[in-house]
């Protein structure tokens, strides 16, 4: 991730809209603002319409959490469960409470159950080729109602622009009109950012979420090595799943 860059599109929307003053920096793979870590999958587009659709009566009862999320070969396989199960949570508002994985090398594939009782899925795999596309999906089944932020029964990554020229065909994703440049995971982060300086995330719940799902994807992993499901105690306290706020002006 180029830091400069994504502080200075930072920098950016902090003048155009107002915030306090913060920069983004980078600590083992991982984005901060100060010592809060940056949960960029919480503001996506696509987890932001799904966030919504289990909230305001779109979906009804939801059941099943059905994630999938794909990397280059030497990805850390541990860091992409914890962003998945994280979303899992956000998205089934209800904490993880017990897991059980599988891993074979670069893939692992993860039994999830939240405290509200929905199952989830997870597959993960480290094993696409450098310089390959990192890819995800995250679908959602309800008693009345399917939701999915990728394409129906499709697993290539459908791109908003192709421009055509003397190099052939360029493809592109437009996912924000003020910070372009940027690549897709550094606007999130960006945006991430932004909302924690703005307060419309917490930073205290931010820390408590990451803090929960990074626990719960080493218990997968040690779920794997002792062929046995890890149950995870739920403390009463901070309710780390809410809503965040998106800013009105993109």
């Amino acid at each position: 991730m180029n830091l400069k860059k994504m502080n200075k599109g930072l920098d950016f929307l902090r003048g155009k809209y107002g915030a306090a003053k913060g920069a983004i920096t980078l600590k083992d793979g991982h984005c901060y603002v100060g010592s809060t870590p940056l949960i960029p999958g919480r503001m996506e587009r696509k987890i932001v319409e799904l966030k919504k659709m289990t909230e305001n009566g779109t979906l009804e009862g939801v059941s099943t959490l059905r994630f999938a999320s794909f990397a280059p070969k030497g990805a850390d396989t541990e860091a992409m469960l914890a962003k998945e199960l994280d979303l899992a949570a956000y998205l089934g508002a209800s904490d993880v409470v017990r897991v059980m994985a599988v891993a074979s090398g670069p893939a692992v594939n993860v039994l999830a159950k939240l405290a509200n009782d929905v199952n989830v899925s997870v597959e993960i795999g480290a094993g696409l080729s450098k310089g390959a596309e990192p890819y995800d999906r995250h679908e959602i089944i309800a008693k009345r109602g399917v939701a999915c932020d990728q394409t129906v029964d499709t697993h290539t990554k459908h791109e908003s622009i192709r421009c055509w020229g003397v190099n052939g065909m360029e493809e592109f994703t437009d996912v924000d009109t003020e910070l372009f440049g940027l690549s897709y995971d550094e606007i999130w982060n960006v945006r991430a950012a932004f909302a924690l300086l703005q307060d419309r995330a917490s930073a205290k719940v931010w820390k408590a979420a990451w803090a929960k799902a990074t626990k719960a994807a080493g218990l997968a992993f040690a779920a794997d090595k002792a062929k046995a499901a890890k149950t995870i105690a739920i403390k009463k306290g901070l309710d780390t799943n809410q809503s965040i706020k998106v800013a009105e002006v993109r």
